[in-house]
């Protein structure tokens, strides 16, 4: 006589994190709601949060449905910390870095934070435009003031190249570039620019 083989139970489906898209107030000083991107079909979506002096984690977690895919949908989650959450971001998606500010919450940037400098002229104003340019080493900023820039990119094995900025309300654009010293190239391009920002510079170097 043979034994048959034991049922196979399928492996239940793994714990996943759901995309958070939004962070809203939520209906006092300790809730935030997360609002995420999953499956309408999620299993047990629950949200989680680990706080700490200066951070709060939470992200919601579902199991995915064993069967095939459905639509996705978006739901809200909120989540509820022991202490105020004051001025501590909230960090999501692995990484992400959310912080609630006078006209609400706010998705940080990985350079200038949640808060960027007033002064555009400011080291992370330009790491930014650096980071946009696809600069691999730091340049150098050959003037500024709160409306144009010349800053001088830095490339692995090719000469400084020269760039002129104006302010576009969330940071520099671009505008013209120089080889030669002075305003000739700058003002080609654009005559309002500020001549005393470029009168007496020399070439790139």
């Amino acid at each position: 006589m043979t034994s048959s083989a034991p049922p196979v139970v399928a492996a239940a489906p793994a714990v996943v994190a759901a995309w958070v898209t939004d962070v809203r107030p939520g209906p006092d000083d300790h809730t935030a709601v997360l609002r995420v991107d999953l499956p309408s079909c999620a299993l047990e979506p629950h949200a989680r949060v680990t706080e700490a002096a200066e951070r709060i984690d939470a992200d919601v977690q579902f199991r995915p449905p064993a069967g095939p895919e459905c639509p996705r949908t978006t739901a809200d989650f909120p989540v509820k910390t022991a202490a105020p959450i004051g001025k501590r971001p909230v960090i999501v998606n692995a990484g992400e870095s959310w912080r609630l500010l006078p006209g609400g919450w706010r998705k940080c940037d990985k350079i200038l934070g949640c808060e960027p400098p007033a002064d555009h002229c400011a080291a992370a104003w330009i790491a930014q435009l650096e980071f946009a340019a696809e600069a691999e080493h730091p340049g150098t900023t050959r003037a500024c003031d709160q409306n144009w820039l010349i800053h001088d990119l830095s490339r692995r094995g090719q000469a400084a190249n020269r760039v002129a900025y104006r302010w576009a309300g969330g940071g520099w654009t671009s505008f013209a570039s120089a080889k030669d010293g002075g305003c000739g190239e700058i003002l080609a391009v654009e005559p309002a620019f500020p001549q005393a920002l470029c009168r007496d510079l020399t070439p790139p170097s």
